[in-house]
């Protein structure tokens, strides 16, 4: 029930710095994620809240470029990042610099009804001593709405992006190299709405291929076949308007993943089935809150009888707190199933949240702070990881069109258990300047 229905005009406004460092290709891959699980259920249109950084967002909007009906939105983002530990080790801590350079292209129709978007980016991190960690990822995607009615939507999206798994991923192999993938991805999404009722409704389908990667010690690859896999799924959430920015929701969601059948001579294929049901509320109260909670219930059947089934309660919950008109504070919390690219092991269930605040100390500026906790158990093996995660910096607007933004990173990332992985701690600190017309 996660959110994942983002919009390509997401990519005019300003992502988050510490994300970008951890995702090669950030909107191209947000947008290629999870199935389009729908959420906004309170009315947008009469929505009394802004938090902080939409605010700043739409103060130092850009206009584009017209070309006749469409608008073209190209962004220029420089970086240089310092990272204590890029290899992320445990021990023998490596350091580098990085240059961080990020080019995107939006392209987005200006019509009275329907409409298309077209995001294209690039992204090359460059490190100085370290040159075989540098990379260079690309992605596309497309999107087009329909207006069925004066309320009522078909969206078509596909795209496709090559990418790299940062070292820091507690899934990636420990190769002589990152390992690099490619994702691609199309789904239909209907949203239907009424005075009261709202329906939505989507099939996905994703497809990820992950390269071989050389082994750090001797010649040879470590296989990444295994992970290679098909995933088709669907999802039909009904909502119920109590108030205009009020609404109660039930969702239901299914998933089929499959893998390449010549896979993993050792451990067994991890195809699997998911199925899930959920209930929960969506909420826009004035000047003190907005946000969405569900509660449900996930299955995955494992057609392997090697590994267990996984089963319970998954949460998925985002609080947006107004204590004020200058700050914003911003609480999640998860629980759900995930995939492993442990060779034997099929699943885990990921418990976790993160707190964010964001202040507007003045109108150019804005002062942001971020705290995640994250573990893992593992099914079928004696592992538990946990990750804690500490970020803080500024965003500082000189005109509209150049954004200054520096952050601090901190992450430190335990395993236990008797088939634990190694842990280490990061450092990571990044000073950018965004160029947007």
């Amino acid at each position: 029930m996660k959110k994942a229905k983002m919009e390509i005009r997401g990519a005019r406004a300003r992502h988050s710095a510490d994300r970008g460092i951890v995702f090669a290709v950030a909107a191209a891959i947000s947008l290629l994620g999870a199935p389009a699980f729908a959420q906004d259920n309170a009315d947008q249109d009469v929505s009394p809240n802004k938090s902080v950084s939409e605010r700043f967002t739409e103060n130092f909007a850009v206009d584009g470029i017209r070309s006749g009906s469409f608008i073209f939105f190209p962004v220029l983002t420089y970086a240089q990042i310092y990272d204590d530990n890029i290899f992320s080790a445990p021990a023998d801590e490596t350091d580098d610099f990085i240059a961080d350079i990020n080019a995107t292209l939006t392209l987005q129709s200006d019509w009275d009804m329907h409409g298309v978007d077209l995001l294209s980016t690039v992204r090359r991190l460059q490190y100085f001593d370290n040159t075989s960690e540098s990379t260079t990822d690309y992605g596309v995607l497309g999107r087009g709405v329909f207006d069925l009615s004066r309320r009522s939507t078909a969206t078509i999206t596909g795209g496709y992006a090559r990418s790299t798994e940062a070292r820091r991923s507690t899934q990636t192999a420990f190769g002589a190299e990152p390992v690099r993938f490619d994702v691609a991805r199309a789904a239909i999404d209907f949203d239907l709405r009424q005075t009261r009722l709202r329906e939505q409704f989507g099939v996905s389908y994703r497809q990820d291929n992950f390269d071989d990667v050389a082994s750090p010690v001797g010649p040879g690859v470590i296989d990444q076949d295994f992970r290679d896999r098909d995933v088709f799924a669907g999802y039909f959430r009904q909502s119920f308007r109590v108030r205009p920015t009020v609404s109660l929701f039930a969702e239901v969601n299914g998933e089929i993943q499959q893998f390449d059948s010549n896979q993993l001579a050792v451990g067994g294929s991890q195809e699997s089935e998911s199925y899930g049901a959920g209930v929960g509320v969506a909420f826009d109260i004035n000047k003190v809150a907005r946000g969405e909670i569900g509660v449900g219930y996930q299955n995955r059947d494992y057609e392997n009888a090697l590994f267990e089934d996984i089963s319970g309660v998954n949460v998925d919950a985002a609080l947006e707190y107004f204590p004020s008109d200058l700050t914003t504070l911003t609480l999640t919390a998860q629980r759900a199933i995930q995939n492993t690219a442990t060779i034997g092991v099929a699943g885990y269930y990921t418990n976790g949240g993160d707190i964010t605040i964001e202040h507007e100390l003045f109108r150019r500026f804005i002062l942001v702070g971020r705290a995640e906790y994250r573990r893992d158990d593992f099914r079928g093996i004696d592992r538990d990881d946990e990750l804690l995660r500490f970020s803080g910096g500024g965003d500082y607007a000189f005109r509209r069109n150049i954004v200054l933004s520096v952050r601090y990173i901190y992450l430190d990332v335990s395993s236990s258990g008797t088939a634990a992985r190694s842990g280490f701690e990061e450092q990571i600190i990044r000073v950018g300047i965004e160029l947007r017309r």
